[in-house]
């Protein structure tokens, strides 16, 4: 048997950790069929710290700062950079770790294809009665690639809405939303 790479994952945890914790086993499961042993610190850290005490949080990014130490690369995943990645690559420069980004191109079967959109909900006391579907322009939901942006875009409504029956929330979607049946509200921009 010969020596394979230790390879630290670099990946976002913070913000949307339930989906961000199953593309990190996405990411390791990759880098394990790529021929090197992953090490991923972001999914082992949180089972015994709490990622909502900074002090916590503190002491887990630093026991990830150690372990890349011990690695052969880092391999950075993810649309975007959290500050904690950014600590880590900025480590990885100092001790002179090689850094590789690993883009959606090479991840075939990998890609984070979550997208986000807005629930809109009526109340019972609205004139039509209760009611909920994803908002929607031109018969198909309006779809976001992040959740802050799902977020920005429902608060903007709910500002300029002129009833109290109803409101609007962002929220993950499914893949098959866009296909299923829609529900018998009509909620357009």
């Amino acid at each position: 048997m010969t020596d394979k790479k230790l390879v630290y994952i670099a990946s976002p945890y913070a913000g949307d950790i339930e989906y961000n914790t199953r593309m990190a086993i996405k990411y390791c499961r990759y880098a394990a069929e790529h021929g090197v042993i992953p090490l991923a610190p972001h999914l082992l850290m949180p089972r015994f710290l709490c990622e909502a005490n900074p002090e916590e949080r503190e002491l887990g990014i630093k026991m990830g700062l150690q372990l890349l130490a011990l690695c052969s690369e880092l391999w950075v995943f993810g649309g975007r950079i959290s500050e904690g990645m950014r600590r880590e690559i900025a480590e990885a420069e100092r001790l002179g770790v090689p850094i590789k980004h690993i883009g959606e191109i090479e991840m075939t079967g990998v890609k984070d294809m979550k997208k986000y959109g807005i629930w809109a909900k009526r109340s019972a006391a609205s004139v039509c009665g209760a009611a909920e579907a994803w908002l929607k322009s031109d018969g198909k939901p309006i779809t976001f690639d992040t959740y802050e942006e799902a977020a920005a875009k429902a608060e903007a409504l709910m500002k300029n809405i002129g009833t109290a029956n109803v409101s609007y929330y962002p929220r993950p979607m499914e893949q098959e939303s866009e296909d299923a049946p829609a529900p018998s509200m009509s909620m357009k921009l």
